[in-house]
């Protein structure tokens, strides 16, 4: 589920994961060639405005121009080394611009109050909330807002074809370094492959879909960053590295819900071994070719040895419009997918871990939507395709688990079947229905709303309808 989430249009690099290097440093090897060109060093000092004076004066900026462009010898030999490194050519020079980070946080604070961002991010909040990965109490887009301003080291635009990085971190030479070749190799990939549009970029693609796409882009970045710390760093470099990282708080990220914090990790640690892998199967030839045809799912990231059969494409699955059915004043908000990783982090943080490996493993696609009544009213329906019907047993048999993991009291389990069941928990009844390699979880705050969009799927059990009183 990605959609809306965190996407802004940029590719960027993280400052928790450049303490990531050096555990590479020292599983691939020592750097071997450590050439400098003196003391040119990055002078990252710009502060083009503060975000109070742009709310106090209601400055208007264009993001697409400001900043500070900076000139560097050194920064023309990273891009040289890192096209050598990645096997593509840049060509033509990439502009370097220097942001504050009251900058950055306008620009996202910016993307969160387009019309679109906005309900996208309401939406996906209603449904982590619905099913129990976020607190009542918490905002989604203020942790995300928070989250991306402290870690964002760095990024590249490919709409405008800018890279950024931002001043006064506290990040050291090297740091900046890795953050620079980090951000080429999106630079290297967007002008060969073009990172704005289909097969990498297309509105039509659900969250998970866009989640497998950037990991895709984000582990090569990381891949080519790890080559560039092992050719061009020395211990002392990476060290540094470490300790810069470890200075800079992460104070909001280690706060953020855990499935908000591994959301935003995913691209770039599973995204790594997905690229290493591909890697394996034949070159950075291979990776290009990955680019052509992108996996679609975390699945296949999780899982690369499905990307590369060809055969495990992730499956459609539609849902009935309930809104007509259930009458004047409801409407859907949100549509998205629920992939292999929301489904494995859904499982951890609720029910146990065993069935965290074992559910998931099983997914072949998923639709899930919110439907929004009149006052608090809503329905979510969270239909799953599976592998195999043994998988949609598992899932079948081990939603409850999370039932029971997140309702440690009152929990009641009103009626049940074969192939259904129902249970209450703090005024909200969920229903798990199993036909063949299908199940439909479906939730809602009224008895009756529940009843009335169950109608819509006939081929789940309706035995444990539970009639309004």
């Amino acid at each position: 589920m990605r959609k809306g989430l965190f996407m802004l249009g940029l590719m960027v690099f993280f400052i928790i994961m450049g303490a990531t290097v050096i555990t590479a440093y020292y599983t691939v090897g020592t750097g071997r060639d450590t050439t400098t060109t003196g003391d040119d060093r990055f002078t990252l000092s710009f502060k083009p405005f503060t975000l109070n004076q742009l709310l106090r004066h209601k400055v208007e900026v264009d993001i697409d121009s400001c900043g500070k462009p900076v000139h560097s010898a050194k920064f023309n030999l990273i891009s040289e080394r890192t096209s050598q490194i990645r096997g593509l050519r840049l060509k033509k020079e990439v502009p370097l611009v220097e942001f504050s980070e009251a900058a950055i946080r306008y620009m996202i604070t910016l993307h969160f109050a387009e019309d679109e961002s906005s309900d996208e991010i309401i939406g996906a909040e209603k449904i982590l909330k619905a099913l129990g990965l976020m607190k009542q109490a918490e905002n989604l887009q203020e942790i995300l807002t928070a989250v991306l301003t402290e870690q964002i080291a760095g990024s590249y635009d490919a709409k405008i074809k800018k890279i950024t990085i931002i001043a006064n971190k506290g990040l050291g030479n090297a740091t900046d370094e890795i953050t620079l070749s980090h951000e080429l190799t999106h630079a290297l990939a967007d002008e060969n492959f073009g990172l704005d549009r289909p097969p990498l970029d297309d509105d039509a693609y659900n969250g998970d879909n866009d989640l497998a796409v950037e990991s895709l882009v984000e582990g090569d970045a990381m891949d080519t960053m790890f080559t560039y710390a092992k050719t061009y760093m020395n211990v002392s470099d990476l060290l540094g590295i470490q300790q810069e990282s470890a200075n800079v708080s992460s104070r909001e990220l280690d706060r953020a819900p855990p499935y908000i914090k591994r959301g935003l990790l995913f691209p770039y640690e599973q995204g790594l071994a997905f690229a290493q892998k591909i890697k394996e199967s034949g070159g950075e030839q291979a990776i290009d070719r990955a680019y052509a045809s992108p996996p679609m799912s975390s699945e296949q990231i999780m899982h690369p040895e499905k990307y590369l059969s060809g055969n495990d494409a992730p499956r459609a699955v539609d849902l009935p419009d309930l809104a007509g059915p259930l009458g004047k004043g409801w409407k859907r908000i949100d549509s998205d997918t629920l992939g292999e990783f929301d489904m494995q982090v859904w499982f951890e943080e609720l029910a146990d871990m065993m069935s965290a490996r074992e559910v998931p493993g099983g997914w072949g696609g998923n639709t899930i939507q919110y439907y929004q009544g009149t006052g608090k009213n809503y329905v979510m329906p969270n239909m799953t395709v599976w592998d195999t019907e043994i998988d949609s047993q598992e899932f079948f048999d081990d939603y409850v688990k999370l039932l029971e993991g997140r309702f440690t009291r009152g929990l009641r389990k009103i009626g049940g079947t074969p192939k259904s069941y129902l249970y209450e928990a703090a005024g909200e009844f969920y229903y798990c229905g199993i036909s063949g390699d299908a199940t439909l979880a479906l939730q809602s705050n009224k008895r009756a709303t529940l009843n009335k969009a169950l109608k819509s799927f006939p081929q789940m059990e309706r035995g444990t309808e539970v009639r309004s009183e």
